[in-house]
């Protein structure tokens, strides 16, 4: 449970907000033009916000009390010689909700704006020498919190320091670096082979989208509502080592996914296709990892239910064993489908298909092209019947990801508008029987007629 909450949770809107820099940038100009805060003085103001981002930053709360104050201000006019009139700036920035005076003492009004200053000092801070970078190091190493990940995607609007983006890529690599990626070629999964042939056919319904569309909003606001009291994994070390390793993923591939919708169009394209590459190479040793664990636990659940009934002989045992196996593969080919959409959904980008086409040819994997069909169908949504067929046909021998393309087109029908003609043309490709309303076919007739 804790794994599928991170999927839904770790959603690409709580970074989305901090990808748009300039907008802060922009609303802080705003906001210190309305208690009249003179041109010339801006800059002053910026400076000393920046300051203040990276004291916050590094004082064990989110805030600087009266004699942490006055250390900074102290400390800012031996760094600067402009002088700065304590008592005006602090009621200026206060009364431009910049600020916030709190019990604790001066703080960011909000945190958003606290990442934004403390990224433009640890930015400003990098030609100064080694100390920014190491603190730049530590917030990479732990992006899988929520202040280090934002403040290291602010960092890459405030920098073009290339050294940034090595050490996210360093970070993002070395994150289970010792397995080895899924493929879900055939030969990988025969183990869910006869699992998904014992599932009940899919069947192409009519429904409506926006009654989907609300009820998977309403699926993701109840798992937000419910993520503090199911945020504990349990005080085993191994347990909580992983999680944290699971929680850097997808920290990590969303602040890359931001990346490369942010620098389309200033970072070279063998960069882009690096940063998507490895993005999705380290969510599929995830991928690994889980289904290695998933299978052990299996095999542990068998043994222990073996040896219960070999105590207990008059038990039932027909289809005790067939079940549990049932349950762990369903979990597996659950999890498969749910990073995948998780991968897509945190690199995509209706901007970027050059990339995603040359990577996909480059490693010529089923993940890669089911993650392309995800990307196109959700940000272009680009309903491609000709090289779906395609896909349909190189699956013809892979059972499993057959089984996923055709969840996953059936999830955009149910998602968006589609036309009885189109679903129809689907159904045949993919072999998925049609079920629709009397009233839509008799409306349909009525306007062909």
């Amino acid at each position: 449970m804790t794994l599928l909450q991170s999927f839904e949770t770790m959603t690409t809107q709580r970074l989305e907000i901090t990808a748009y820099g300039h907008c802060y940038q922009y609303l802080i100009y705003q906001a210190l033009e309305r208690v009249h805060v003179k041109q010339n003085e801006i800059d002053t103001y910026l400076n000393v916000l920046s300051e203040l981002g990276g004291a916050i930053l590094e004082s064990p709360s989110e805030s600087l009390d009266d004699s942490g104050l006055e250390v900074f201000f102290k400390k800012y006019s031996d760094n600067f010689i402009t002088t700065v009139d304590q008592d005006k700036v602090i009621r200026d920035l206060v009364n431009s909700f910049i600020l916030q005076q709190s019990e604790a003492g001066l703080k960011f009004r909000y945190r958003y704006l606290f990442y934004f200053f403390a990224a433009k000092k640890l930015a400003d801070s990098l030609h100064q020498g080694e100390e920014a970078k190491k603190r730049i190091k530590h917030l990479v190493n732990t992006i899988h919190l929520e202040k280090a990940s934002n403040i290291v995607l602010f960092l890459t609007y405030h920098s073009k320091n290339t050294w940034i983006l090595d050490e996210i890529l360093v970070s993002v690599m070395d994150i289970f670096s010792d397995e080895k990626e899924v493929t879900l070629e055939a030969s990988s999964l025969s183990f869910l082979q006869n699992f998904v042939q014992e599932i009940p056919d899919l069947v192409l319904e009519n429904r409506d989208a926006r009654q989907e569309r609300l009820e998977d909003d309403r699926q993701k606001d109840f798992i937000e509502q419910h993520e503090d009291q199911n945020s504990s994994v349990g005080d085993d070390k191994d347990v909580e080592e992983f999680m944290v390793k699971v929680n850097k993923v997808f920290r990590a591939i969303e602040v890359c996914g931001q990346i490369l919708r942010n620098r389309l169009g200033s970072l070279g394209r063998n960069s882009l296709e690096f940063i998507y590459e490895e993005s999705v190479l380290v969510s599929l040793r995830f991928l690994s990892v889980f289904l290695r664990f998933s299978e052990n636990v299996r095999e542990e659940s068998i043994r222990k239910i073996k040896k219960i009934l070999e105590e207990n002989p008059n038990l039932p045992d027909s289809k005790i064993i067939q079940e549990v196996e049932s349950f762990y593969l369903g979990i597996n080919y659950t999890v498969i489908l749910a990073m995948l959409y998780k991968i897509s959904f945190s690199l995509g980008s209706p901007k970027g298909r050059d990339i995603y086409i040359k990577v996909t040819e480059t490693k010529n994997k089923p993940t890669f092209c089911l993650i392309q069909e995800i990307i196109e169908l959700q940000f272009e949504k680009k309903l491609d019947t000709d090289k779906i067929d395609k896909l349909h046909s190189e699956f013809s021998k892979n059972p499993v990801c057959d089984r996923l393309l055709k969840q996953i087109i059936l999830r955009h029908c149910y998602m968006h508008d589609i036309g009885f003609k189109h679903r129809q043309k689907l159904a045949n490709i993919l072999n998925i029987p049609i079920q629709v309303q009397r009233s839509i076919l008799i409306a349909s007739k009525t306007t062909q007629d």
